[in-house]
């Protein structure tokens, strides 16, 4: 299975350069190690970041990462870092897998946004140090296109903090006669001869240059400085260090890499032929040129460990297809790119092939459900990806890819649900990839599933309990572990010091539950229990917890008078917030309104309420007038006076 992939042309005109970055952003390339960090930079925070390196019109390393968080950012760590542990790998979200030999006169570019910055890699490196008492030499070479005034050789050595004349991990040299250093005791200074430098070094004891003899030698240019002497667009070459991967998982520097296979191949029989197509993939820059093709019929079943191959070998490196004798049946077409290095590897297998001109590059998303984890026996596992996607997965634990968009030789067409039967020991990892109509192959995923003993959920957490009116309002935090199944419900139970305990249930995502039928005044340890299908955890840590009935709000009346048309009733509650309602001809009589207790003033025990009703309701006295409270409280009759 080969789903074609979109490579592009790494060729073009030589981009316009954009600027310098200013104080406090910068990019900073170290060339030896091929690794670009980028500092400030506060608004690529979170955002995609693409960093390319260019020599002359050529892109010859790409990257694609996402920008740092803006705390990590605001504690002076770089935005983003290539080729470095921590950072990104070059070729990261691009087609071009290739570490770039960064070399002097390299464009190093930062884009992300509307923002565009680049660098100019410096031509200066140092090539020799000597030693000769309390004197150290350090010589290099300067490109011509360097400025003088632009250059700094350093030493660093962490163990020179403990030298009690240096009391510092580095010592410097900047252009200039030797003078004393401002830190430390020892002078240096630095001179240029054409593409020579010398930076010199006189240390308080031959044990102080002895230190800075073993340290590592660097020679440090930029391109800008602004008035406060901030160095922006900085190279730093450090002596000894090599390039390539600087991480595990980084692709390997052009030199290392042999050709890449094609894509969109096609197999056709065609009577006693069969006819196969394909359409070169672009190479990594700097790998060497394809020189040809192998075109191969391989036998898909092995007799005695040993697979069965016939095919061709095109010397033309523009050929796009080739005819060979034989029968598609039982075997899969293989086609490899040829150059110096050797073929091709993974090489390209028959698959789909993009619509004719999609202009889609996002990877499908593909997930499995149940996802990986414990289980207590055979499981069914569904593979989701977008419409018109291809499935492929591995049960062995293999990868589902040969390469970035070939299938591998073990690999599955997902068709149906897959069961999944881990035995006790050895777990069954799933690992399974997506390739959608437009060619875009989706990350590989993993999943592993390992036999289990069957077990409950844990305990729930958090548990607390609020008093009421015979009732008790529990509230709790699921357990950490729901065991091999998922919870279905919770049990909440309140024991009393004697008699029976009083139980309720809830469901599997109830977070509280109100548990009524309790004596008030009598105290209860609440506890609650989760339950899933293998049975009920263990008990949470209990809670006490008495009920009681609340206090009767206390309400007074302060004021109660009518006249025609107008009712006015004011009184105090000591339950702010409380309903206040008023009605004729007792407590129970018809409504003619409500108010509502307000908060107590500073220092005070009640609130106020004020009710008023000005309508023809009222023309005549009501014979009989009572106040009532959502609290509890009744004040009736009421007196009404004349206004």
């Amino acid at each position: 299975m080969l789903a074609a992939a979109t490579v592009p042309g790494v060729l073009g005109a030589p981009a316009a350069l954009a600027a310098v970055p200013t104080f406090p952003d910068n990019i900073v390339v170290f060339p030896d190690r091929d690794m670009v960090s980028l500092e400030g930079f506060p608004t690529a925070s979170g955002q995609q970041v693409t960093i390319e390196v260019r020599r002359g019109g050529t892109i010859v390393g790409q990257t694609t990462g996402t920008g740092a968080t803006a705390a990590t950012v605001a504690t002076g760590a770089p935005v983003l870092e290539v080729n470095h542990p921590g950072g990104i790998c070059w070729g990261a979200g691009s087609s071009m897998s290739v570490t770039p030999d960064i070399r002097p006169g390299d464009v190093v570019s930062v884009r992300f946004g509307a923002v565009t910055a680049d660098t100019t890699v410096q031509d200066a490196r140092v090539t020799g140090a000597e030693l000769d008492g309390v004197a150290l030499t350090v010589t290099g070479h300067v490109g011509s296109g360097v400025d003088p005034a632009f250059l700094e050789q350093r030493i660093i050595n962490p163990a020179m903090r403990d030298d009690p004349t240096i009391t510092r991990r580095d010592v410097r040299a900047v252009p200039g006669p030797l003078v004393a250093a401002p830190k430390g005791e020892y002078t240096s200074g630095l001179s240029i001869t054409g593409t020579t430098f010398t930076a010199e070094y006189r240390f308080a004891t031959p044990a102080a240059a002895q230190l800075a003899s073993e340290g590592a030698l660097r020679a440090m240019t930029w391109q800008n400085q602004d008035a406060d002497g901030n160095r922006q667009g900085l190279t730093i070459a450090e002596a000894g260090e090599t390039g390539g991967p600087g991480m595990g998982g980084c692709p390997a520097g052009a030199t290392g890499q042999g050709p890449r296979s094609p894509h969109s191949v096609t197999a056709t029989q065609d009577g006693g032929a069969v006819d196969v197509r394909w359409t070169p993939a672009a190479q990594n820059p700097g790998t060497s040129p394809v020189l040809g093709w192998t075109v191969r019929l391989v036998t898909l079943t092995s007799v005695g460990g040993v697979l069965t191959e016939t095919g061709v070998r095109l010397s033309d490196p523009g050929a796009t297809s080739a005819r060979l004798p034989g029968d598609l049946t039982g075997r899969r077409v293989e086609v490899h790119a040829v150059s110096d290095v050797g073929e091709s590897w993974p090489p390209a297998v028959p698959g789909v092939s993009p619509a004719s001109g999609s202009t889609d590059s996002t990877p499908p998303a593909v997930s499995a459900s149940p996802a990986g984890g414990p289980v207590t026996g055979p499981v069914t596992v569904s593979l989701t990806s977008e419409s018109g996607s291809a499935v492929y997965y591995t049960l062995d634990g293999s990868s589902p890819l040969d390469g970035p968009d070939t299938t591998g030789l073990s690999s599955t067409a997902y068709a149906a649900p897959i069961t999944v039967a881990p035995v006790a020991g050895t777990p069954v990892v799933l690992r399974y990839v997506a390739f959608d109509a437009a060619g875009n192959t989706s990350l590989v995923r993993n999943e592993t599933y390992t036999l289990t003993s069957a077990s409950g959920p844990s305990a729930p957490t958090a548990v607390t309990a609020a008093p009421g009116d015979g009732r008790v309002t529990v509230g709790w935090t699921a357990p950490a572990s729901s065991g091999t199944s998922a919870v279905t419900g919770y049990t909440v139970t309140a024991t009393p010091g004697t008699g029976s305990p009083v139980s309720a249930t809830a469901g599997p995502a109830a977070t509280q539950l109100v548990l009524t039928g309790l004596t008030n005044g009598t105290p209860y340890a609440v506890t609650v229990r989760a339950t899933s299908s293998v049975g009920t955890g263990p008990a949470s840590a209990a809670v006490s917890v008495t009920p009681v009935r609340p206090a009767v709000d206390t309400l007074t009346v302060t004021r109660a008078t009518w006249k025609a048309g107008d009712l006015r009733i004011e009184g105090t509650g000591t339950v702010p917030g409380a309903t206040i309602t008023i009605r004729t001809g007792g407590p129970t009589g018809t409504v003619l309104g409500t108010a509502v207790v307000g908060a107590p003033a500073a220092g005070a025990v009640s609130g106020t309420w004020t009710f008023r009703l000005r309508t023809a309701a009222v023309n005549t006295r009501p014979a009989a007038v009572a106040v009532t409270s959502s609290g509890g409280g009744v004040v009736s009759p009421v007196t009404l006076a004349n206004a």
